[in-house]
Parts: C-alpha cells; sequence; structure tokens
C-alpha cells in the first residue's frame, strides 16, 4: 500500500464527565476531545480519513508536578511533532508498513529530543496512524477486518519482530470479526457501588445506572476491571466491598481484570495483597475469576526485573503490561521477563496491537507453561470515532470482551451537537440509542452490538462536521488551568 499525504487537519472539542473518573492520582471532569483528518492518495486513489482521541490527565505522562495545562500542551505539541514525521514520510508517496516501521523504530530518539515519554509518542503517531488506516479503507471499499486480513496495509510481521518471520496477520486472527463485545466494567477508585454511597446532592436523575449494583441490574455487565490503589489495607476494604456487591448479584458468574495502574512500588507490594487475599475467604471466588492483573509497577522500572520472585505466587494468573507498552519492543522484552501478556489499545497504535496479537500466539507456543493473552482496555475512549474505531479493532483481534464503560463518566455522545448525534444513531443504530435527549452506547445483556461497525472504513460510518470543532488556538484553555 503506497501512500501520499497531501493535506491534515486538527480539531478540539470540550466535555464534561457525569461522573468524576479516579485512577491512580489523576481525577477525570474536564477533558477535551480531540479529532484529526487527513487528505491522502492511496495506491493512486484520493482519500480522507479519521481519528480521535482523549486527551486525559496522568496517563500518557504520569511525572509529578505537571499541571494537566502542562501535559495537554505536551499532548498536543507530540501530535503536531507526529503529523511532522508522518507528512516527512509520505509526502512524496512511499509504501506504508516500511514507513510507519521506521516511525515505529525511531520513537526511542524522537522522545530524547523532545523530553517526551515513549507512551506520548507512541500516542501521536497512533492518531495519524489511525487516520491513514480509515482512508486506507475508504479508498479500497473496504471495512477494516476485512482490509486487515487481507493485508491491504502490507504488514511484514518479521520485518517488525523476527519472531513473526513468514506470517501474516490472517494467521493469527480470527477468520470473520466478533459481532457483539462484552463490557468489562471499570470500577474506579472513587466510583459508588451501592446507592448508600451517592450522597443527595451527587445523585443523578438521567435515565442511567450510578452505582456498580444497578449497573449489573440494569445493564446485565458480567465483566469487572477492579482499580487498585497499591495500599493494602485499603484495596483490600474496597475489594471486599465490591465483591459483597458482586457476588450478591451475579454469585460466581463473573470475570474479573485487577488493575494495578503503576500503583505497586515492587513485587513485594503486590505479593502482599495477594497472599493476604489468599487468606481471606471472602476473595476465592475473585481470585478463581481473575483474568489477569494489569502494570502493577510503574514503567519505570516494570521492565527491569523478572517476575520470578512472584510466579509462584501467580499461579496462571498472567500480569500484562499496558503503560510499558510505549515502544515497539516492548512487548517481547516483557515476555522475556516473565509477563504473561499485553493491552490492546488503539491510543497506543492499532497495528502494533495487530503484531502483539501474533507475539501473543508464538510466546503461548515458545513457553507452554506460560499462559498468554491480550486483554482490550481503554475506557476513556467515547463516541463516535475513537470508541468505534477501538471496539472495530478489538473484534478485529477477536477480543470477547473490552473495558468499555467510558458511557458510565461521559455522558454518551453529549459533548457532540445535537444533529451530529442524531447522525450517529441513524448510521449505527444497533450500537446507539437515545437515553433521554442524549444519544449513547446501547448496552444490553452486558453486551454491546457492533455489526454495522464493520462497515467501509475503520469502524464508523460518519462524517464530522468540521465547523464543529475548534482549532487548538480557538479552544478555550481556561477550565484546564485550575
Amino acid at each position: 500500500m503506497k501512500v501520499r499525504w497531501h493535506a491534515d487537519w486538527m480539531g478540539l472539542r470540550p466535555s464534561t464527565t457525569r461522573i468524576p473518573f479516579r485512577y491512580g492520582k489523576a481525577c477525570l471532569v474536564h477533558c477535551p476531545q480531540l479529532l484529526v483528518q487527513v487528505s491522502v492518495e492511496i495506491d493512486g486513489r484520493s482519500a480522507e480519513g479519521f481519528a480521535g482521541d482523549c486527551l486525559p490527565p496522568g496517563w500518557f505522562d504520569k511525572t509529578p508536578g505537571k499541571s494537566y495545562l502542562q501535559q495537554l500542551e505536551e499532548m498536543l505539541a507530540t501530535i503536531k511533532a507526529a503529523r511532522d514525521r508522518y507528512v516527512e514520510a509520505f509526502a512524496a508517496g512511499e509504501d506504508f508498513f516500511p514507513g510507519w516501521l521506521r516511525l515505529q523504530q525511531e520513537i526511542d530518539a524522537w522522545c530524547g529530543e523532545l523530553e517526551i515519554v515513549p507512551l506520548l509518542a507512541s500516542f501521536g503517531l497512533s492518531l495519524w496512524e489511525r487516520a491513514v488506516l480509515d482512508a486506507a479503507c475508504r479508498a479500497h471499499d473496504m471495512c477494516f477486518a476485512d482490509a486487515v486480513r487481507g493485508n491491504l496495509f502490507a504488514i511484514d510481521p518479521g520485518a517488525a519482530h523476527p519472531q513473526l518471520a513468514g506470517t501474516t496477520p490472517a494467521d493469527w486472527l480470527p477468520p470473520e470479526p466478533l459481532q457483539r463485545i462484552a463490557v468489562r466494567h471499570t470500577v474506579g477508585m472513587g466510583d459508588p457501588l451501592e446507592w448508600e454511597d451517592v450522597t443527595p446532592s451527587e445523585r443523578l436523575d438521567d435515565g442511567r445506572p450510578q452505582t456498580l449494583r444497578q449497573y449489573i441490574r440494569q445493564s446485565g455487565i458480567r465483566y469487572f476491571k477492579l482499580k487498585l490503589g497499591g495500599q493494602l489495607d485499603a484495596d483490600l476494604a474496597r475489594l471486599g466491598r465490591i465483591v459483597a456487591v458482586i457476588e450478591a448479584e451475579l454469585s460466581g458468574e463473573y470475570g474479573v481484570t485487577l488493575d494495578g495502574n503503576e500503583q505497586f512500588d515492587d513485587w513485594e507490594q503486590l505479593t502482599a495483597l495477594l497472599e493476604a487475599m489468599e487468606a481471606d475467604r471472602r476473595f476465592s471466588t475473585l481470585w478463581n475469576n481473575t483474568i489477569a492483573i494489569e502494570q502493577p509497577l510503574p514503567r519505570s522500572i516494570a521492565l527491569e526485573r523478572p517476575l520470578d520472585s512472584i510466579a509462584a505466587r501467580l499461579a496462571e494468573k498472567p500480569v500484562i503490561i499496558d503503560e510499558s507498552d510505549g515502544t515497539l519492543d516492548a512487548y517481547p522484552r516483557a515476555i522475556a521477563l516473565g509477563y504473561g501478556g499485553v493491552s490492546s489499545k488503539n491510543c497506543k497504535g492499532a497495528l502494533r496491537s495487530l503484531l502483539n496479537a501474533g507475539l501473543v500466539q508464538w510466546a503461548a507456543s515458545e513457553y507452554p507453561h506460560r499462559k498468554q493473552l491480550m486483554t482490550g482496555e481503554d475506557l476513556c475512549s467515547v463516541g463516535v470515532v475513537p470508541v468505534q474505531a477501538d471496539l472495530c479493532l478489538a473484534a478485529t483481534l477477536g477480543l470477547s470482551h473490552v473495558e468499555r464503560n467510558g458511557h458510565h463518566f461521559h455522558p454518551g455522545l453529549s459533548y457532540l451537537p445535537p444533529a451530529s448525534q442524531q447522525e450517529a444513531l441513524q448510521a449505527h443504530p444497533d450500537f446507539y440509542i437515545r437515553i433521554g435527549d442524549i444519544v449513547s452506547p446501547r448496552l444490553h445483556d452486558g453486551e454491546f452490538s457492533i455489526a454495522s461497525l464493520h462497515c467501509h472504513g475503520f469502524g464508523f460510518d460518519w462524517r464530522p462536521r468540521r465547523d464543529d470543532w475548534q482549532a487548538p488556538q480557538d479552544f478555550d484553555w481556561s477550565v484546564y488551568r485550575q
């Protein structure tokens, strides 16, 4: 696939959560939503493509002391710098995958040059990557899943990872994309579990569940992602309350992932939590139903020490990387240390997820005694473009459940004008529903129906109105200075 870059554009809209989202040391209340557009020539055919994401505090870069506004300035600067690198790589026309691979391999040097963390560099590059993939699918009248299996993007796995030489993505992907995906409901550090946890002044009357118990009863969710804080007594107390709610509603029929969110100082601290859980009969079913433990250690040290000291305690529960997955070689390094998997997130790069899925299969064969898996993550992505493209990727990978309850924190598509909301509903009536005056994802029996996302393009048959978005220099940044 040959790509020639013609033009691009970037716009922003403000969004406000209905419920604050607390993760790690950050709390998300206000968040800009970003959209990028590219005009490119794909194999001689002109096409436009879109990509989008939110710009959250304290995830890409968790350096202490940085204000949210400073983080936003660095995110935008990184996205603009990534755009410049894409223009340089494809202005004259070049085969896409070799150009993409070269940009991935240059991340370390780029991070040193701009003094940014690799995860943020990956995010900047991923936005333009996704927009090009969307344009390529539209130029060839293909849905993303068919484009990947037919190798429209000319992915050469062996060029990225020698372990995958002689393969193509079709060798490890399911023959058809999923039509339904279960929601793995994140329970944040401050999320209300029972109605009594919500003070009268915080109670909402917007037709949506507000507490964990309400979500289980009204939405039928059966997968959960439980945030850990790295403080033993507080984590045990919080997990005890969560388990009481889940098992009262679902008995033992549920699955969970435990998200360390970089909050543990070392393996010994995580071991202490697991030993305490093992000694407490309240957590026996929870541990039996635990699918994976996500990124317990900070990325600065997570890939320095092997998991030998904790391997016996883990049994068959894989520890996976998330924030550590900032470069193309991160997951192979993690496998060598004893990690059992990696997360898929569009914000880290769709092609990286596809290649990592191949490494999951390779590692499972190479280390048959050790479980390997890929999980679908990224709560903060909202509709239309971000959440649908990420669900499209997850469906292509065959991930049966995905962390995907941004609708709990963000009130549906409320950040978009009413006309755009209605167009999204008309384009994807299986995925959206109107709740009051707001178009929102439709959750039934704990699952999303996503057949309509397998349309021409990268998961969305909806065209943003450029006039609805503001250029960064015209955007109101005042709320983020607080």
